[in-house]
């Protein structure tokens, strides 16, 4: 007999409503490997990123299951769409903040910020106040300050919106990093070209249920 070697997260006929017969998602029913980049499209009002809090566990759904590995609890990263940074304070400040957040030793949080400001292409502008940052730069930093922790599952509620081309290319390039070390990974994009170059699975959700589903 075959025996699973590696975790997963399953949904089962999961449902989650905004009111009587209001938005929402469900029933839905999917699983998520461990080491899969899962990528999630449709238009706006699809139910994405509400199906993306649900996975990251700021939903409860209404009704059916949401079982997550026990080792994936403390070690996932939400990125939200919208900005959370700290203006006021410098990209490492900010770094710093979120790595004491999570609980990293105090000799491995400058190492590990370091590493990813230089991947992100930020490492000249560490000392500079957030708020003087670019659209694209923010998006990168934002990315850096969710992998300060090494998640093992990383949800993306459209990473680059609104980014510059090389902004674009920088987290893309840092995503496929990831994969390719086995981090599971959930991105929502409105860019099809995204999902094709990043992601293992794309499914395609309309009045939150599974439309399509597509193998890369």
């Amino acid at each position: 007999m075959e025996h699973a070697t590696h975790a997963q997260l399953r949904l089962e006929q999961m449902e989650k409503r905004f009111g009587p017969g209001g938005p929402g998602v469900g029933p839905l029913s999917l699983v998520l490997d461990q080491g899969e980049v899962l990528g999630l499209q449709g238009r706006n009002g699809a139910g994405k990123s509400t199906l993306l809090k649900v996975l990251a566990g700021l939903y409860r759904p209404d009704r059916g299951t949401v079982e997550r590995p026990s080792q994936w609890e403390r070690f996932t990263a939400y990125v939200p769409q919208e900005i959370a940074l700290y203006e006021s304070l410098s990209a490492w400040d900010n770094l710093r903040f979120w790595g004491r957040v999570y609980g990293m030793p105090s000799k491995i949080l400058p190492v590990r910020g370091r590493w990813l400001l230089e991947q992100l292409d930020l490492l000249d502008r560490a000392d500079d106040t957030v708020g003087a940052f670019s659209g694209g730069m923010q998006r990168r930093l934002q990315l850096a300050t969710a992998l300060m922790a090494s998640p093992q599952l990383l949800l993306l509620d459209e990473p680059t919106a609104g980014a510059d081309p090389q902004s674009v290319e920088q987290i893309l390039s840092l995503l496929l990093h990831l994969r390719g070390q086995g981090c599971t990974m959930v991105l929502i994009s409105h860019h099809h070209s995204e999902l094709e170059r990043v992601c293992s699975r794309i499914v395609t959700l309309d009045q939150g249920m599974v439309v399509e589903e597509q193998r890369l």
